[in-house]
């Protein structure tokens, strides 16, 4: 039960007064959406160590307290919805320092950070290249910038909350309008299977060794989300980072999906159920459309019978008022009496 609610939470999200997705930590622990937020903060915050850092669009301040924990002389978090940031702030960090901003419009001098964070952000907004011109404006020109965003070609349709998200080859584009040399890196969701020891087994959230193998393989661009790394000076190396979760977390995907997918098949027969009703319809219509213009054409047949009969009678009235007829007419009763005496 425990379980079904956590879920249920992650399924919901928690949303700001602003309507903002939010990953919430205590209520996701343990899931797949919470190993996909953990896997780029700690991904990002090899980059970090004795620099001053802004994390947009923080949230929660779950990844502004990674990135100050990586060894960051500063780290400042902002976020639009300032009860957010109240709770965050409530809960503390140190060399952390939270305030009420929007991405788009930052409230900062130019130039006042070594490195930029901006994940899962600009994907919520209308106008996403405002908030690349502020990163690129308050970002140092040495700096380094660190953005995501949902590739559209795989990630699940119908967000409402996400209004562009950008495709690998358009989040490329957009930064390389800005910066001397993009990156792409690639973040995805696999299933995987873990051989520890028992003191690794036990453990969570620490780093640990192993060699990693893929026994399937994925092109560039079918990632679930797209990393880019930008700057004007060298792009520093990346390893790649995973992040281990519940395999509980497949199961409640796995019930979801075939919740889904029972509702794409119910979806399909209502379509079916309907097209057949309207070409029912179709047909229907067509046929009165036939009798109809059979009656119409009946009805002006009628119409010419009766004007030629009405023509006729009186051309037949006509006839009966001339003088032949009447002096026919006198002729034939003077025959037929005679014929009668006979």
């Amino acid at each position: 039960m425990a379980l079904t609610k956590q879920q249920d939470d992650a399924n919901r999200l928690n949303e700001g007064d602003q309507g903002v997705e939010r990953f919430d930590p205590a209520a996701m622990h343990g899931t797949l959406l919470e190993a996909e937020h953990l896997a780029r903060y700690w991904w990002a915050s090899r980059f970090v160590s004795d620099k001053r850092v802004l994390d947009a669009g923080c949230g929660t301040a779950y990844g502004t307290e990674i990135l100050a924990g990586a060894g960051a002389s500063e780290v400042v978090g902002v976020d639009i919805d300032p009860g957010v940031v109240e709770a965050a702030r409530e809960r503390g960090g140190v060399g952390v320092s939270l305030e009420v901003a929007d991405a788009r419009d930052l409230p900062f001098a130019d130039d006042a950070f070594d490195v930029v964070v901006c994940f899962e952000v600009i994907e919520h907004v209308e106008d996403p290249e405002s908030i690349l011109d502020e990163l690129r404006r308050v970002l140092r020109p040495e700096g380094l910038a660190a953005v995501s965003s949902p590739n559209r070609d795989v990630y699940p349709p119908g967000n409402p909350q996400h209004k562009h998200e950008f495709l690998p080859e358009e989040l490329a584009h957009a930064l390389e309008s800005r910066f001397k040399h993009v990156r792409l890196v690639r973040q995805h969701d696999w299933l995987g299977s873990g051989v520890l020891e028992d003191d690794v087994f036990a453990s969570e959230r620490e780093p640990l060794e192993a060699v990693v193998r893929k026994a399937v393989s994925k092109a560039p661009g079918e990632e679930l989300y797209t990393l880019a790394l930008a700057t004007d000076a060298e792009l520093p190396s990346t390893k790649p980072y995973i992040v281990l979760t519940s395999t509980a977390d497949v199961r409640w995907w796995q019930e979801r999906l075939a919740e889904l997918a029972q509702l794409l098949r119910s979806h399909e027969e209502l379509l079916r159920s309907h097209e057949a009703l309207t070409r029912r319809l179709i047909i229907e219509r067509t046929e009165r459309a036939d009798l109809d213009a059979k009656n119409l054409d009946l009805e002006a047949r009628v119409a010419q019978a009766e004007a030629q009969n009405l023509d006729l009678n009186a051309a037949i009235r006509s006839m009966q008022s001339t003088r032949i007829w009447r002096l026919g007419s006198s002729y034939w009763k003077l025959r037929d009496g005679l014929l009668r005496r006979r």
